[in-house]
């Protein structure tokens, strides 16, 4: 998974919006497994250091949001990407539309 990508792609997204007189969102729907680099390479550690310095960059943009923890289990690491993004965390193992929409909306509320 090229999580820090898909941050990074969402950070621009939020500063184009912003730009655009927006108020940008995340919602990051992940089971937290970063395992690409930035640059295309299959590095775990690496990955989670990226993905962690993207979370800090929309922090710093003020892009908030939530992050749904799609896994089995909640994953400790989600949990603190949630933290430095300034962002809800939700896990939320067996999402279907339903829930989605309700976790969404509560942690996007608060």
């Amino acid at each position: 998974t090229p999580l820090a990508a898909g941050l990074r792609a969402a950070l621009e997204t939020g500063l184009h919006a912003r730009r655009r007189g927006m108020t940008p969102m995340v919602a990051l729907l992940t089971d937290g497994r970063a395992n690409v680099a930035l640059d295309g390479a299959g590095d775990r550690a690496r990955a989670a250091e990226e993905a962690e310095a993207m979370g800090r960059a929309l922090r710093n943009a003020g892009q908030g949001g939530v992050v749904i923890d799609t896994g089995r289990r909640p994953e400790p690491a989600l949990e603190r990407l949630a933290a430095l993004m300034g962002a809800a965390y939700l896990p939320l193992p067996r999402a279907d539309a339903a829930r989605l929409a309700e976790g969404v909306g509560r942690a996007l509320d608060a």
